[in-house]
């Protein structure tokens, strides 16, 4: 258990000011582990109640048992970022489900039942090959699936998309600014949004109806300036979420027996 998966644990306990504290501490760790509940009030210009509460939301008994916390996850990062590159995918396979494991899809498989037609896009090419499996696999479910491929012709089906029907978006940071206002546009219209991202506190995740999570730790090449990161997690939600759904639909059909 790492802070992130701690947030979205207990996320609908958190105000904006908690998530605007956390994430401070999350691009400061370093220093937050060396700064007092009265210190780290002032840099985040919140008052020691407001954190002392904010660690109770999370599970601590307090700002002391928070800072261990902070260490102990600081520790196993360190590890992992020497680890090798399979424990590092087999990582991310491991927090992906995890977390899959503490979230309620009941939900989304009722919708996606109910839908006229699940709408599928994705903000990168990677991304929308995992996409397309997942439309080929509803499709098997007789659940008529279409993927988006391209931003103009997303603009261009909104006026076809209605509240019978359902729309998927996948994405790695979920923060396009192009895609934002074609969600924030399904929002006013009451059509179900369902949102698909890497873990984090993001626009796409925090407007939809449906938000789900997985993890994706990105490693560097020795002698090149790339950073390389597997969308592997990625898939294996996917599936989790299509065998959640086709579990749902089986014992549909076993109670109509």
């Amino acid at each position: 258990m790492n802070l992130e998966m701690l947030m979205q644990k207990y996320q609908k306990n958190l105000s904006e000011m908690d998530w605007m504290i956390l994430g401070y501490i999350l691009e400061n760790e370093q220093e937050v582990m060396g700064l007092s509940i009265v210190e780290l009030g002032e840099k985040v210009h919140s008052s020691k109640s407001s954190i002392l509460r904010l660690t109770k939301k999370l599970g601590f008994s307090g700002y002391s048992e928070f800072k261990y916390f902070m260490r102990q996850s600081k520790q196993n990062q360190t590890n992992l970022a020497t680890a090798n590159l399979i424990e590092l995918q087999a990582k991310d396979i491991d927090n992906t489900v995890k977390l899959a494991q503490q979230t309620n899809f009941s939900l989304l498989s009722q919708a996606l039942q109910k839908a006229n037609t699940v709408y599928c896009y994705a903000t990168g090419y990677s991304q929308r090959k995992v996409v397309e499996e997942l439309s080929k696999m509803l499709m098997l479910c007789d659940k008529r699936s279409i993927v988006i491929p391209v931003k103009t012709e997303l603009d261009i089906s909104m006026s076809m998309i209605s509240k019978e029907d359902i729309v998927l978006f996948v994405s790695l940071s979920g923060e396009t600014d192009e895609i934002k206002e074609n969600i924030l546009s399904l929002n006013a219209r009451k059509i179900p949004v369902v949102a698909i991202t890497a873990f984090s506190h993001n626009f796409f995740a925090e407007h939809a109806q449906f938000s789900y999570f997985y993890y994706s730790t990105p490693f560097t090449i020795s002698g090149k300036n790339h950073i390389a990161q597997s969308l592997v997690g990625l898939s294996v939600l996917v599936d989790i979420i299509f065998r959640k759904y086709v579990t749902y639909l089986n014992n549909e059909f076993e109670e109509r027996m």
